[in-house]
């Protein structure tokens, strides 16, 4: 836990450097910040590929840490777009737990506000659930996640018509390749559901940590 309460605001440290991406380098760095609109440190991991000896940011997640509860909120994850489709997300994710529980910070989850379906869909498979999964029937909130043969598009299928035209008019729909379709075909099927804007919390901390592992030393050199 040192490690992070340690940290000095606004300075990154480099917690790897021999990830790889295709022929070039990686570094996996971590940052403490303040923010103007939050009373909360805001920490940060950074995904930065190293080429022509230029670092080049690929990749960020960001969460909170509360050293009293030993507890994390993921708050966000953001890869640029040249640089999505190759598991980085993953990576991120992967390194965030394994930081945490290294760390004797055990207990994870998302912030209650967390509205991105793919990002929650990618923590499920780290065994991230609802304390209630009852929600799942009852919600307006709940999405449809999708998967198209030959696509590589994020598809998203609404329970609710307001909740649709929502996120259809968000940033996030403007910033990421999310695709909205009203009803399934021969070449589209649902794989999960989400519910937003509620938190999921990490039920099983040994399967997370070992699948964390798995991904962190796939991309390892």
């Amino acid at each position: 836990m040192h490690l992070i309460k340690n940290l000095i605001y606004n300075e990154k440290i480099l917690l790897k450097d021999n990830f790889q991406f295709k022929t070039c380098n990686q570094g996996l760095y971590l940052s403490r910040h303040t923010c103007q609109n939050d009373i909360n440190d805001r920490y940060y991991l950074n995904i930065k590929l190293l080429e022509d000896n230029n670092l080049i940011n690929q990749g960020y997640l960001y969460f909170y840490i509360d050293f009293n509860k030993l507890q994390s909120e993921l708050i966000g994850v953001g890869i640029e777009p040249e640089y999505r489709n190759y598991g980085l997300a993953s990576l991120l994710i992967s390194s965030w737990i394994k930081l945490c529980i290294e760390q004797g910070i055990n207990n994870l989850q998302t912030i209650p506000k967390q509205r991105k379906p793919f990002l929650l869909y990618l923590l499920k498979k780290y065994r991230f659930e609802l304390e209630n999964t009852g929600i799942y029937e009852t919600s307006s909130r709940m999405v449809y996640i999708c998967r198209e043969n030959g696509s590589n598009d994020k598809l998203i299928m609404f329970k609710d018509e307001r909740e649709k035209r929502l996120f259809n008019n968000s940033n996030i729909m403007k910033t990421d390749n999310y695709r909205i379709i009203d009803t399934l075909t021969a070449d589209i099927e649902i794989v999960d559901k989400v519910v937003l804007y509620f938190p999921y919390f990490l039920q099983d901390n040994e399967f997370a940590y070992q699948k964390s592992l798995s991904i962190y030393n796939k991309h390892k050199i």
